[in-house]
């Protein structure tokens, strides 16, 4: 069995690892991969920027940074931050 973790990007969603294959992610495949449902919003984090919301029909590009992505979910209508 080779091992084939080093050319996969690295993803955390609420600290959890997920492991994904390809490139890029869409918000809906976020959702669907961490079970998350309709009433959370999506934030990619991205160090010494503000968070990115991340919509069901947005594409993050996984290897634009180095480092693992990571994303963070919040109840829809809370403060980021508070």
């Amino acid at each position: 069995m080779s091992n084939d973790k080093s050319n996969r990007p690295e993803l955390f969603i609420d600290n959890e690892r997920y492991d994904w294959d390809k490139e890029t992610i869409t918000g809906s495949e976020i959702r669907g991969l961490a079970s998350l449902p309709d009433d959370v919003e999506i934030y990619w984090k991205n160090p010494g920027n503000p968070d990115f919301p991340v919509l069901n029909d947005t594409v993050v590009d996984l290897t634009e940074h180095p480092g693992p992505d990571r994303f963070s979910t919040q109840s829809v209508g809370s403060q980021a931050g508070a």
